[in-house]
């Protein structure tokens, strides 16, 4: 059984020089890229991404990722591109750094 993993992410983060890493940084690039996807050619619902993290309803989805709704750029999949997402990332390193 699969015990909590902050602490191997915690090392993984030091020897990275990137500081703690948490499980919750993963499910947030996770939400904020799939709700940037299509479904059947049409932008993915909100309620479909809340049920794929286990959420009763799309209340948080909206609040915390709201602004991604209306993204140009879509995928049919989800994806990590840095050439999209560059300096984001990089700021986002920065902060982690810091």
């Amino acid at each position: 059984m699969l015990g909590s993993v902050d602490g191997s992410l915690d090392r993984i983060g030091k020897r990275a020089g990137i500081g703690r890493a948490r499980l919750q940084v993963f499910r947030h690039s996770y939400i904020s890229a799939r709700v940037q996807t299509l479904d059947g050619g049409q932008p993915i619902s909100l309620f479909t991404v809340a049920r794929e993290v286990g959420h009763s309803g799309i209340a948080l989805i909206e609040q915390r990722y709201g602004h991604l709704v209306h993204v140009p750029i879509r995928s049919d999949v989800v994806e990590y591109r840095l050439d999209h997402y560059a300096n984001r990332v990089l700021d986002q390193v920065a902060l982690m750094v810091s």
